[in-house]
Parts: structure tokens; sequence; C-alpha cells
């Protein structure tokens, strides 16, 4: 019965259905390795980008935020002068009484 060539050929199918399993395997287990390394690079660069975003977003908040406190500046600084131009002409005067009254009060120190 050894002999029976169809003995021989179940033989063969079962050796070759064996290894087709066993490289089926094999594949799976090289196809699921490339998705975890796809999957890692994947996140990775995920979270790189996020940081970027993230870092790119501050940088911008800040951009806007000095841009607004140097405009904030300049109004006040121009406001300052138009003040002081405004009224320098009243510091004379005020300067002036003050003198005025301090030498009435407490005299000459020229004596």
């Amino acid at each position: 019965m050894a002999d029976n060539p169809t003995i021989a050929e179940i033989k063969t199918a079962e050796i070759q259905a064996a290894n087709a399993i066993q490289k089926a395997k094999e594949d799976a287990v090289k196809k699921l390795n490339r998705a975890s390394a796809d999957a890692e690079n994947s996140l990775k660069e995920a979270r790189q980008n996020a940081a970027r975003q993230f870092r790119d977003k501050i940088k911008r908040a800040e951009e806007a935020a000095e841009t607004k406190a140097n405009a904030v500046l300049s109004k006040r600084e121009s406001e300052a002068k138009a003040f002081y131009a405004q009224n320098k002409d009243k510091i004379l005067v005020a300067a002036s009484f003050i003198t005025e009254e301090v030498m009435k009060k407490y005299g000459s120190s020229q004596a």
C-alpha cells in the first residue's frame, strides 16, 4: 500500500499545504511587524506635528502680543508727549507760583 500513488500524492499535498501554512504564518508575522512599525512611526510623526503646531501657535501668540504691546506703548508715548506739549507752559506758571508762595512764607535765603 506504500506504493500507492494516491497516498504519495496526498502526502505531497499535505507537505505542500504545511509549507504554504508556514509561509503564510511567516508572511503574517512580517506584515504585523511592518504594520506595528508603521503605526509607531505614524504616532511619532503625529506627536512631532502636534508639538510643532503648538510651538508655532505659541510663537504667533507671542508675536501678536508683542505687536499689541508695542502699539499700546507707542500710543501712550504719543499721548504723553501731546499732554506735555499741551501743558508745558503751565509748568513755568506753576513753578513761579510755588516760588512766590515759598518766598512769601519763608523769605529769601539770600540774606
